[in-house]
């Protein structure tokens, strides 16, 4: 499935009739929340010799997209718009292509907003 059809279905289940900033605040928990799940199955995995499970990562994965696209939709951006300026900000910031620890930690953010902006 293509990310723009995953918009179409996924916003169906979202719940109506709420304020923007009550559908922002009910997105950003939700990601926090869901976030939270995944940062927990990894500490278990990696602390507590849990085994790993995928499937549970994916579904916690896929719950945070819903939220993400909760906000995206309420803040009326497409999926392709937020994937298009975060490459842009990405080419910006390691313009060889490959992580680069100074350049994460020393930032150009002029330069990246401006790469952002001008998608």
């Amino acid at each position: 499935m293509d990310i723009e059809t995953y918009r179409e279905l996924a916003i169906r289940t979202a719940p109506k009739d709420s304020t923007v900033i009550w559908t922002l605040l009910h997105a950003s928990v939700g990601i926090g929340g869901e976030g939270g799940e995944i940062l927990d199955h990894v500490k278990k995995v990696a602390f507590n010799g849990r085994e790993l499970n995928s499937n549970h990562l994916v579904a916690e994965i896929g719950d945070v997209m819903w939220y993400i696209n909760m906000m995206l939709v309420t803040l009326g951006v497409d999926w392709s718009t937020v994937l298009e300026k975060n490459i842009a900000k990405l080419e910006t910031r390691y313009p060889d292509l490959r992580y680069d620890p100074n350049r994460s930690l020393n930032r150009d953010v002029i330069a990246e907003k401006a790469a952002m902006d001008a998608v």
